[in-house]
C-alpha cells in the first residue's frame, strides 16, 4: 500500500512576505498536499495548540546572531514541528547551526517553485520513523531520497537510488556507465539481447528523455537500467524480496521524483556553467573581475585574514604592437599556466584587465606573500616563452596588500595593491613590491 501524506497536516507560516505566502499556497496546490496552511506576519502570538503544529516555515533575517537566535527559539516554542528555514545567506557555518540546532530543512534564497515543493514533499511524506528505513514504504523512501539536493555531480543521484532500491530488493549487482563506453555492448552480452529487444535498448539510450528500461523481470529477479544523463547509465541486477510489488517500487510517484530531480540538476548544471561563463575571463579562462569582486567582499565580510598580489607584465603593450593581439592572448594564456602551477590549490588568481591579474592567497601573511610574488616572478623570467616561432621573455612588477593591515575593505585594498604595483613598476621594473620594501 502506498501512504498517502496524512490528513490535516498543519504548516504555519512565520514572518513571509506576502509574495511567497501566496507563492505557497500556490505549490501546495498544484502538488495537492494534504496540508492546512496558516500564516502570521511575526513569529510573536498566540498560534493554539503548539503540539498540533507538524510543519513550521519561517523566513529569517540576514544576520547571523538574529537568525539562529530565532531559530532556537522556534524550536524551543514547537517542539514537534519540522522546521524549514528560509534564509537569504549560503554561509556554510551558519547552515550547519541551522541543522545543528534541530532544522529539518534549508532553503536559499532565490529559489524557485520547484525547490519549493521538493521540500514540502519531502517533509509531508517524511516516515513516522526515520531510524527504522525497513518501516519505509517506496513513496516515503523516493520522497526522502529523491527531493534532497544534490551536490554536485551525477554520481550523488545514482547513489542514492541505489539506497532506493537495496531498501526493497537484494541487489546482486551494480554497474555505471558513460556511453558509449560498452553499455550496449556489456548489457546485451548479459541478457543475450537480440532483434527487436536489443534495437529497443538502442533507440532508449538514444533517446535523451528516456529515463527507465527494464530487460529481465521473473518472480525471482530483476535488471533494469537508469538514464540519469544523455550519457550516464547506471545498471542494476536484484533479487525480488518481495516486501513490496513492482508497480509500488517503479511506479508513477518514483518516475515522476526522479525525472523532476533529474530536470532540476540539468537545470542547475546550465545555471552554473552559465554564471561561471559570466565570472571567467573568455581567453585565459580564469576568474573575472566581477568573481574577485565577490570572493573579496566575502572574505573581508567573513573577517579572515589573507593577502593580494596585483601583477602587471612589464612592456606587454610592445607585445601586441609588435606581434598582434593574437599572439599576445597566447602569451597571456601560456603565463596564466605558469601562475596556476605555482599556486596552491587554496589561492585564486584573477585577471583583472588587460595584462594585470589579482592573486588572491588566503591565510596568508606578508612574509609568505613575499615568498609566494618572489616565486611567481622568477618562474615568468625562468620561462622561455614563444612568440611566431622565436623565444621570448617575460617580467612582472608585483605590489603586494594584506588584510587587514593594509586596508580595511575590498575596494581599498585593491587600490593599495595596485599602488603598491606601480611603485614596483617605478624600481625598475621585474620587481615586487611594498610599502617602501624593494625585493
Amino acid at each position: 500500500m502506498i501512504a498517502k501524506a496524512p490528513r490535516g497536516v498543519r504548516l504555519l507560516g512565520l514572518g513571509l512576505s506576502s509574495n511567497l505566502s501566496e507563492r505557497i499556497k500556490q505549490v501546495t496546490k498544484l502538488n495537492r498536499f494534504k496540508v492546512r496552511l496558516a500564516f502570521s506576519s511575526t513569529v510573536e502570538g498566540n498560534f493554539g495548540d503548539k503540539t498540533q503544529i507538524d510543519i513550521l516555515l519561517v523566513q529569517v533575517p540576514s544576520h547571523f546572531g538574529q537568525a539562529l537566535k530565532m531559530v532556537q527559539e522556534l524550536l524551543y516554542r514547537f517542539p514537534r514541528a519540522a522546521l524549514i528555514v528560509i534564509s537569504p545567506k549560503s554561509d556554510p557555518h551558519l547552515l550547519v547551526h541551522f541543522f545543528r540546532a534541530g532544522a529539518y530543512d534549508v532553503i536559499l534564497q532565490p529559489f524557485d517553485d520547484f525547490e519549493l515543493a521538493q521540500s514540502l514533499r519531502r517533509v509531508t511524506l517524511r516516515p513516522g520513523n526515520v531510524a527504522n528505513p525497513g518501516d519505509w514504504t517506496p513513496l516515503q523512501a523516493a520522497a526522502h531520497f529523491f527531493t534532497r539536493p544534490i551536490a554536485n555531480q551525477w554520481d550523488d543521484l545514482a547513489d542514492n537510488l541505489h539506497r532506493y532500491f537495496a531498501l526493497f530488493l537484494k541487489v546482486d549487482e551494480h554497474k555505471r556507465f558513460l556511453l558509449p563506453h560498452g553499455v550496449d555492448d556489456y548489457i546485451s552480452k548479459k541478457h543475450s539481447l537480440n532483434g527487436s529487444k536489443l534495437k529497443k535498448l538502442v533507440q532508449f539510450l538514444n533517446d535523451p528523455s528516456g529515463i527507465f528500461f527494464g530487460l529481465e523481470r521473473n518472480k525471482n529477479h530483476l535488471s533494469w537500467i537508469v538514464k540519469l544523463a544523455p550519457d550516464f547509465i547506471c545498471y542494476w541486477h536484484a533479487g525480488v524480496s518481495g516486501r513490496v510489488t513492482n508497480e509500488e517500487l517503479f511506479g508513477t510517484h518514483f518516475l515522476n521524483l526522479l525525472r523532476g530531480q533529474r530536470e532540476h540538476y540539468e537545470a542547475h548544471l546550465e545555471s552554473e556553467r552559465m554564471r561561471r561563463l559570466a565570472l571567467t575571463d573568455e581567453i585565459t579562462g580564469l576568474w573575472n573581475q566581477r568573481r574577485l569582486t565577490q570572493d573579496l567582499e566575502e572574505k573581508v565580510e567573513l573577517e579572515s585574514p589573507f593577502a593580494l598580489l596585483f601583477i602587471d607584465i612589464d612592456f606587454f603593450k610592445s607585445v601586441n604592437d609588435q606581434f598582434g593581439h593574437v599572439h599576445g592572448s597566447q602569451l597571456l594564456i601560456d603565463m596564466a599556466s605558469i601562475l596556476r602551477r605555482e599556486l596552491r590549490g587554496s589561492d585564486l588568481i584573477y585577471r583583472y584587465g588587460g595584462d594585470e591579474f589579482i592573486v588572491l592567497l588566503p591565510e596568508t601573511n606578508i612574509e609568505e606573500a613575499k615568498q609566494t610574488a618572489l616565486r611567481l616572478s622568477a618562474s615568468i623570467k625562468a620561462n622561455e616563452f614563444e612568440v611566431q616561432d622565436k623565444p621570448y621573455k617575460l617580467s612582472l612588477s608585483v605590489g603586494l596588500a594584506v588584510y587587514p593591515e593594509d586596508a580595511k575593505s575590498a575596494r581599498a585594498l585593491i587600490d593599495f595593491a595596485d599602488q603598491m604595483m606601480y611603485m614596483s613598476k617605478k624600481s625598475g621594473r621585474g620587481k615586487v613590491f611594498h610599502v617602501n620594501e624593494v625585493l
